[in-house]
């Protein structure tokens, strides 16, 4: 008879999972053993945390939960921050991690956490496995994790309850499957269709609350025919090409966001495409009347749009397109005029000094060097804001970021798991020296895989971002500044290519060689913060 631990493997293969993320420890040796047997790989990273980002990331772009797998105790509170990132993210995820035998719990707390309730305020859904109706209730987990918003779920799995036998699995039990998308109804249509005719100066926004693969067709139908501006988040880069005629910019906090609030308060209705607050910095959406069409409700407390069209995003834009009707009135030279204010806002005064290169014109160099199709990740830090920018998206899913959480050292695992899943593709992490440092280890996991992802490190040694909110404060700077890393050298005792970059040609000469290199490459660019005192 098969065990909990069995079952559990089930569900995940029946449901689609080809890869685990984790850690390995003696309390989930049972369930390891149960994915193994049916051919679920293991991908063995330097820290749970990484593995999480990894498994988080693997649901953004499958639209089906990631799975990570951890031990009990240290191995499950590893575990929080990439939880936490998946719950602000809207990504879809299951977290399972091992938890103290029943038979000892009560009379032994070594390694003894309340982990149901650590996990539960950043989870949609926090469970322990007690070894009753187990495929249903992981059935359920995975169900729950990708309805409505998306999101994480946690499972604890006892070590002695893992062990138990369950009947055979349920044949009744299968793959998910989504339930249809519900459609606004007409007059809520009817009555955004009326909006957007009467307003003047409308500004739609794109954001991370739609499929971003399956809505496109119909939102740049929809563009075409409404002829209204259109700006995207950082989570929605590439759902409108930034080469549209109709594109603005990269808003919610990015560089140049002071000039993107003048044209927010030019326009007399936002239109939200997805968009969801968890991306913004600032609620500068409560400045206007707010349509919003989104997979789920995107209201807070505080913010409620005039209008929430929840549903199907590609069906409501088809019926909005069928009848583009309005009168909009935005000067023919507001677009034109901002995006030459923008572009002269990002050009840096310098190419280069004996600080290093410019981080602005090396995003803009990196672009021109990659592939249209290539994905970008990209960590937290003042960089983080240049980039979002900088970087032209042209397709979706091309460009992982954490935003809503913005969780330092995600880039360098977002991009092994990005070319895990999309394995054709050229990758590239983009990453501070802050950053990189705190993932430094899995440098090795992306040799051991054989990952030939490209990461580009911009180091200043210091925390920059945080060194700007201290002196726009008027604080001095403290606690943001530290030694320098040896990166180049560093990378190949980790089984990666290393490089260190001075000058324009040599940088050049190092990303075509990393991109068409059979291992990892680090490249190490020492650059001018001059930039960021500057566009930031």
């Amino acid at each position: 008879m098969p065990t909990i631990a069995d079952t559990i493997a089930r569900i995940l293969a029946v449901n689609g999972v080809h890869r685990i993320f984790g850690l390995p420890g003696g309390e989930i040796a049972e369930i390891m053993a149960a994915c193994r047997r049916l051919g679920l790989a293991f991908v063995l990273t330097r820290h749970e945390n990484a593995a999480c980002i990894m498994a988080g990331v693997t649901g953004e772009l499958t639209r089906r939960p990631g799975v990570v797998l951890a031990t009990v105790g240290p191995g499950a509170t590893n575990l929080v921050n990439g939880a936490a990132n998946a719950f602000l993210e809207r990504a879809p995820l299951l977290v399972i991690s091992a938890q103290v035998a029943t038979s000892v719990a009560p009379a032994l707390p070594h390694q003894r956490l309340d982990l149901e309730a650590l996990f539960r305020p950043i989870t949609k859904w926090s469970h322990t496995l007690t070894g009753k109706d187990t495929a249903s209730t992981v059935q359920r987990a995975l169900d729950i994790a990708v309805e409505g918003r998306p999101g994480p779920v946690y499972l604890a799995l006892p070590e002695d309850v893992a062990r138990l036998e369950e009947p055979p699995l349920d044949p009744r039990i299968g793959p998910y499957q989504a339930p249809t998308a519900v459609t606004p109804a007409g007059s809520d249509i009817d009555r955004a269709a009326r909006m957007i005719a009467a307003a003047r100066r409308p500004l739609a926004m794109v954001g991370v609350g739609v499929d971003p693969v399956a809505t496109r067709p119909s939102l740049l139908r929809w563009l075409d025919a409404a002829q209204i501006p259109v700006a995207v988040t950082p989570k929605a880069k590439g759902l409108v090409a930034e080469d549209h005629p109709l594109f603005t910019a990269t808003c919610t906090g990015m560089a140049g966001d002071r000039l993107f609030a003048e044209l927010v308060r030019e326009a007399d209705l936002l239109i939200g495409v997805g968009f969801d607050p968890t991306e913004a910095i600032r609620p500068f959406y409560l400045e206007r009347p707010f349509l919003s069409i989104a997979e789920y409700g995107v209201a807070e407390p505080a913010f409620v749009p005039a209008l929430e069209l929840i549903g199907g995003a590609g069906d409501t834009l088809e019926a909005l397109a069928a009848n583009p009707q309005g009168r909009h009135a935005w000067p023919p030279d507001t677009l034109p005029r901002f995006r030459q204010r923008l572009a002269a806002f990002l050009t840096p005064s310098r190419d280069c000094t004996e600080l290093g290169l410019s981080p602005a014109r090396v995003v803009g160099r990196l672009r021109d060097l990659t592939p249209r199709d290539a994905i970008l990740t990209v960590d937290t830090g003042a960089h983080k804001l240049l980039v979002g920018q900088v970087w032209r998206s042209y397709l979706p899913q091309t460009y992982l970021v954490s935003h809503g959480l913005s969780t330092m050292g995600q880039a360098l695992p977002a991009a092994l798991a990005a070319k895990l899943a999309r394995p054709d593709r050229a990758v590239v992490a983009v990453t501070g020296d802050g950053g990189l440092a705190m993932v430094l280890s899995e440098l090795e996991t992306a040799s051991r895989l054989r990952l030939p992802v490209l990461v580009v490190v911009l180091c200043d040694q210091s925390l920059h971002l945080i060194r700007l909110h201290q002196e726009r404060k008027g604080f001095q700077p403290a606690g943001v500044d530290f030694g320098p890393i040896d990166f180049a050298g560093v990378a190949p005792g980790l089984g990666c290519r290393g490089v260190r970059t001075r000058t324009w040609p040599d940088f050049d000469a190092a990303v075509v060689a990393a991109l068409t290199a059979d291992r990892p490459t680090v490249i190490e660019v020492p650059v001018d913060p001059a930039d960021y005192n500057r566009m930031l």
